[in-house]
């Protein structure tokens, strides 16, 4: 008898920028010993040249990104269940500012995947301290209030996430991540 192949769990880290994305997400990576996929990486040069330069993004740039993330998700769990059967996750970030962003990004198949969003959640005013104290980012403090703007809460009732309070240090926000995440 054959053993039912376990869905991989996948978590996507989302916030605005200043959030702590990719800190949260490589600390669950470590916390989870599993793989991980940094969303910003998989922008296209015309996206980070126009963030660089303070242009907001607009639905039209995100598209392609949003299906390259979610296809890299799809190449990741298949490998994931070729090679580890019985599981293990894989921890993703992308800012999945609006419902529609993050509907693509679990257009994944439920009998291969769960997929987890984790929405950091920070004032407006700790996210801009963070933004300020930010270098080597092509994203930029004045880039916030876009993000903001963009920004559709993710609803715990009708959604699969996990709302987590930025204020702690990272490495305590992720802990609590970890400590409710279901897999």
């Amino acid at each position: 008898m054959t053993d039912k192949i376990k869905p991989v769990p996948v978590v996507i880290v989302m916030g605005v920028c200043g959030s702590g994305k990719t800190t949260c997400g490589k600390e669950l990576q470590r916390l989870l010993d599993c793989e991980y996929i940094e969303g910003d990486l998989l922008h296209p040069k015309a996206n980070i040249d126009k963030m660089s330069a303070g242009v907001p993004l607009v639905d039209d740039d995100r598209w392609s990104w949003l299906k390259t993330i979610r296809d890299t998700i799809i190449a990741h769990v298949d490998r994931l269940i070729d090679h580890e059967p019985h599981g293990r996750a894989l921890v993703v970030t992308c800012s999945s500012l609006r419902k529609a962003y993050r509907d693509i990004l679990q257009q994944v198949p439920a009998s291969k995947a769960t997929v987890t969003f984790v929405y950091l959640k920070g004032s407006p005013e700790l996210l801009a301290e963070r933004m300020g104290n930010r270098t080597n980012h092509f994203m930029s403090a004045m880039m916030l209030q876009s993000q903001l703007n963009t920004l559709e809460e993710p609803d715990p009732t009708t959604e699969n996430v996990i709302v987590a309070d930025i204020r702690p240090e990272p490495k305590q926000v992720a802990a609590n991540i970890f400590s409710n995440l279901s897999l």
